[in-house]
């Protein structure tokens, strides 16, 4: 596993990056292999599969490429934590009590505990609960060692009591990880929500939620990301967007009120702005994503790593495209793929496949409708061939019909049954075909292409409350807000 993790991560690294991985190694001896591997894999398009090793043999054959990998991780892991400590308030802290060990080992307890308070201030700012207790559990170890010489019994129980006050906001933290974890899980190993009987077996969940955010006192950044993101998580899945957006309006606004405690780079304020786009998505309010692409563009700094740029790039991209195909402007959506910079597609695709499959699907769709069928099938294929994602993803689901539906203008009926059957037989244990879904192969099915107008007359009869059922139940959103399944089902019988 060394050799795919070691593209991975060179290939996650910014220009700055970079160039300090290569100081950092000037100041090592002896054997230096794994920088010619970084070499090749920084100058070449290499992926998981691709066969970096003939290379690598031609420069050094008595070297094990394994070992190189493995080692060229390690460098580049020390060299990167090395970085962060200059930048990352948690890094600092890390790092901080690594000292602190160090000091308290070598029986400097006086300049660990000077250490130690320029860490509490530290810890206190950044509101990292976990180091906060550590270092006062640290304080009053020390306190102990010099027999509380100079400190009252008053001032001993304060800061006890004040150890005492981070444990429980630890442990309500705790607790609401353990929701989110278990709604996660839920979502996961059920299926997405589809009725409202799915929904109510969410409920225990909410209600334990509501009763943690009762019952806390200190109403910190930790407390109020957590609460905000349980319930954005939970009205998006249970379809309620509405609500979601909303829920993610006041995520927005804690993250942009406390943007000096975020993560460096701030994947936290990414995910929200990403969340809003989406709920905006879902309810065709297309004008409004604008100003939130605007901000997304805002994120696109040169000191962030590369992988996170891109993946800002793309997520930008999706919703341009999406806006143009919601809109259908699909020769718009095709000029601006053809102005884009064409490495964007290809450049971090390992880093999230949900993304990747996102950007392919509305390349594939905008190609599909101005009648550019080789490239659309092209782009699906990467997606439902290559790269073969969860078949839980919506994303993935989306795909294979729009793949049925290229396939049906083909006529190619034959391995339209073998794909239907197929794709049936990919549901598992409680996980349950959308009613879209169904209704699609019912349609390709009934092949109203090949019908007279009588036969689709009585057939569209048939289906046409189905789809005005379908046009007003919510939980079909999660797959229609990619493609309108339902205007194609349209299109078929009343043109």
């Amino acid at each position: 596993m060394s050799k795919p993790a070691a593209i991975r991560l060179v290939k996650s690294l910014s220009k700055s990056e970079k160039r300090h991985f290569k100081l950092f190694t000037k100041k090592q001896s002896g054997k230096k292999d794994y920088l010619d591997l970084f070499d090749l894999i920084d100058q070449n398009n290499f992926t998981d599969k691709d066969p970096i090793d003939e290379k690598f043999r031609k420069l050094h054959p008595q070297s094990s490429l394994n070992n190189a990998a493995r080692y060229l991780l390690k460098v580049l892991t020390d060299c990167l934590i090395q970085s962060k400590v200059k930048e990352d308030s948690l890094s600092q802290l890390l790092y901080g009590l690594l000292r602190i060990n160090i000091l308290k080992e070598r029986n400097l307890p006086e300049e660990g505990y000077r250490e130690l308070k320029k860490l509490q201030e530290v810890a206190i700012s950044s509101q990292e609960q976990l180091i906060q207790y550590l270092l006062a559990r640290y304080e009053r170890d020390y306190l102990a060692e010099l027999n509380f010489q100079d400190i009252s019994e008053k001032k001993l129980i304060e800061i006890q009591m004040e150890s005492r006050n981070i444990l429980r906001d630890i442990r309500n933290t705790n607790e609401h990880y353990s929701l989110h974890e278990l709604l996660k899980h839920r979502l996961i190993h059920s299926g997405k929500v589809q009725t409202q009987d799915d929904k109510k077996q969410l409920n225990d969940l909410l209600l334990s939620e509501m009763s943690i955010v009762n019952s806390r006192v200190k109403n910190n950044l930790e407390s109020q990301k957590l609460h905000l993101l349980f319930q954005s998580f939970f009205f998006t899945n249970i379809g309620d967007y509405k609500s979601a957006l909303k829920t993610f309006y006041e995520l927005n606004r804690l993250f942009e009120k406390n943007i000096h405690l975020l993560q460096n780079p701030p994947l936290g304020y990414y995910s929200s702005l990403d969340g809003i786009l989406d709920s905006l998505r879902v309810m065709g309010y297309f004008t409004e994503m604008d100003f939130y692409l605007k901000k997304l563009e805002q994120l696109d700094n040169s000191s962030y790593p590369e992988y996170y740029r891109f993946l800002i790039h793309k997520t930008i991209m999706i919703y341009r495209l999406s806006i143009y195909a919601g809109t259908q402007e699909y020769i718009s959506a095709i000029n601006y793929i053809n102005e884009s910079d064409p490495n964007l597609l290809n450049a971090y695709s390992m880093v999230n496949d949900e993304k990747q499959s996102e950007l392919l699907f509305y390349i594939a769709l905008c190609n599909y409708n101005v009648k550019n069928i080789k490239k659309a099938q092209k782009y699906i294929n990467e997606i439902i061939l290559v790269r073969k994602i969860n078949f839980q993803s919506i994303i993935y689901r989306a795909a294979r019909l729009l793949n049925m539906l290229i396939r049906y203008n083909d006529k190619d009926l034959e391995y339209l049954d073998y794909e239907i059957r197929s794709y049936k037989r990919s549901f598992k244990g409680n996980q349950k075909p959308l009613q879209t879904e169904i209704l699609i192969f019912k349609v390709i099915k009934s092949n109203p292409n090949l019908n007279s107008f009588k036969r689709n007359e009585i057939l569209w009869n048939s289906i046409n409350h189905r789809i005005q059922t379908i046009e007003k139940d919510k939980f079909e959103k999660q797959i229609l807000k990619y493609f309108d399944f339902i205007d194609w089902i349209k299109v078929k019988f009343l043109k």
